[in-house]
């Protein structure tokens, strides 16, 4: 590799660190994202060492791939938690012409991949920053009404936020609440199993499931569940103990954490 290559490789090494690094600071993404996000890295590198290869296949196989990326992008929305609904949203990425005083116009191919990508990380944190402010209010207005024993009111506002935000536990054992002071123990029982997808050690979606097989008249699917939230949650015995002694003393009203 001559000294033109390893001074490229160095500076885009740096680059690739700082966009990380940037990336990870201001935006928190998740582990899915920014696994998703070197991948497409990865991707880049690929494409970009194509483009330096002497061998002018090769170099063609690398803008083939650049034009396939830089012309389609793939949004992912969530249908359900488990289920993606994958969409091609064709958009028309502004390719700057490479000037003609410019001595390495890889390079310059290689910045706006970089910057591409994170425009793109950029634009997802914000809408799922606005996604999740409107879900904290509509939570809010959700819990309101059910303090006030509107509890189909709750389910409307609930059932608001869970269609921004599918992976809050809250939410969904929120309108499982409701559903239970509906005497919609049925329904309650698909909201806790939604809340066990986010977080399957979660215990308020546990024993409220041990409650509505109680109130069903499952026995032993009350206890399976009872017996489920001891093993995900041993530092909760005590409580799990007070839950179980008083699960035929219950009241039929079932109250929230203003959280």
């Amino acid at each position: 590799m001559d000294s033109k290559n390893v001074e490229y490789n160095n500076e885009h090494m740096i680059e690739r660190q700082q966009v990380i690094e940037n990336l990870s600071s201001t935006n928190k993404l998740t582990e899915e994202e920014f696994q998703n996000f070197m991948h497409r890295v990865t991707e880049i590198e690929k494409i970009v060492s194509k483009l330096m290869s002497s061998d002018p296949k090769e170099q063609e196989l690398g803008e083939t791939l650049a034009d396939t990326i830089l012309n389609a992008k793939t949004q992912k929305e969530f249908s359900e938690l488990e289920e993606l609904k994958v969409k091609t949203n064709r958009t028309i990425i502004n390719k700057c012409p490479i000037n003609e005083n410019t001595s390495d116009p890889t390079k310059m191919g290689q910045e706006a991949f970089m910057k591409s990508i994170e425009k793109d990380a950029n634009e997802r944190a914000a809408d799922r920053k606005i996604r999740n402010e409107r879900a904290e209010t509509l939570k809010r207005i959700g819990n309101g009404a059910f303090k006030e024993r509107d509890y189909e009111k709750a389910v409307t506002y609930f059932t608001k936020a869970i269609e921004q935000r599918k992976d809050s536990s809250v939410l969904w054992n929120n309108r499982a609440l409701s559903y239970m002071n509906l005497k919609l123990f049925e329904k309650a029982l698909h909201d806790c199993e939604w809340a066990l997808k986010v977080n399957d050690s979660n215990l308020k979606a546990l024993l409220n499931s041990a409650k509505c097989y109680k109130n069903l008249h499952n026995e032993e699917k009350c206890k399976e569940f009872i017996k489920l939230a001891r093993e995900k949650n041993p530092h909760f015995q005590k409580f799990i103990d007070d839950f179980e002694k008083d699960l035929d003393t219950i009241g039929n009203v079932y109250t929230i954490d203003d959280v």
